[in-house]
């Protein structure tokens, strides 16, 4: 037992040294091998990968537009802040022609609304001055003595002389005065007769007059009527044009220029879809 115990402790001496840096006095009979080396451990390099402190943004911008040509930008360019993207420069062009030729017509149709003038009072001075001469001038030969209807009574004288003598003398005389007479009433008939036509000629010329006057209110009336009705339509048509002028410039309001807020590199130009005439685009800018 104590000779097992002995040999084990020498054993566990022997492989201590080692560590201990001692140097063993060499058996003669077995020689010891050399320990074999501690490998060394060599550092592995270490790759450090940066992160960008800066993360890439992106910028998002829907347009509409009518065609293709009111795209400004084309993928893959560069944009700076506040640049144009998109304008609807026809359809502004267009829209502007249509606004400028309703003002002119609005024009045309406000000045071509003339009013009608007014009759002038009613005049038949100069018929009733012409009718009151005749009416005057007819009474006046009405107030004048009438001439004897008949002859002065013939006496015939009893002495046969002094009838033969003065007989046919006064006979004379007599057929004289019938003569006068009748040559009187022929020429008042005559003159009663004129002034009858000339009166009757005045009271149908302010007939007329009057007549006429009624027809130029007639007239006037149809023309009233026809400016009230010609008003109207024109009224109408102005207010329709007012109507269209009003959806143009509220047309004209909705289109603006699309302008880009950021700079940066047009990333994609995206078509949304379509409706009416209308062509929606979204815009994708990497901000820089």
């Amino acid at each position: 037992m104590k000779e097992y115990i002995a040999t084990a402790l020498g054993a566990g001496v022997v492989g201590f040294l080692p560590f201990l840096n001692l140097n063993p006095q060499p058996n003669t009979l077995t020689p010891t091998p050399a320990p074999a080396p501690i490998p060394r451990l060599q550092k592995q390099p270490v790759i450090q990968l940066q992160q960008s402190t800066k993360p890439g943004k992106r910028h998002r911008i829907q347009v509409q537009v009518i065609s293709l040509n009111d795209l400004k930008i084309a993928e893959g360019a560069e944009v700076a802040a506040g640049q144009i993207i998109s304008d609807r420069t026809e359809e502004r062009e267009s829209l502007e022609a249509q606004r400028n030729q309703i003002d002119i017509s609005i024009k045309q149709l406000s000045a071509s609304m003339s009013q009608v003038a007014e009759l002038p009072p009613p005049n038949f001075a100069v018929q009733e001055a012409a009718i009151a001469r005749i009416k005057s001038e007819i009474e006046l030969m009405d107030g004048k003595p009438s001439l004897p209807a008949t002859p002065a009574p013939f006496f015939r004288f009893k002495d046969e002389k002094l009838r033969n003598l003065l007989e046919p003398e006064k006979m004379n005389k007599v057929a004289e005065g019938i003569r006068t007479e009748a040559s009187e009433r022929a020429k008042m008939s005559e003159t009663k007769a004129k002034l009858a036509l000339e009166l009757n000629q005045a009271i149908a010329a302010l007939d007329k007059a009057q007549s006429d006057h009624q027809h130029q209110q007639y007239q006037h009336s149809l023309n009233l009527i026809r400016q009230q009705s010609e008003m109207q339509r024109q009224q109408y048509q102005v207010a329709s044009l007012v109507a269209q002028k009003q959806q143009i410039e509220s047309k004209l309001r909705e289109i603006t220029q699309i302008k880009s807020p950021v700079a940066g590199q047009v990333r994609r130009i995206k078509n949304l879809g379509q409706k009416d005439r209308q062509i929606n685009l979204e815009v994708v800018i990497d901000v820089k």
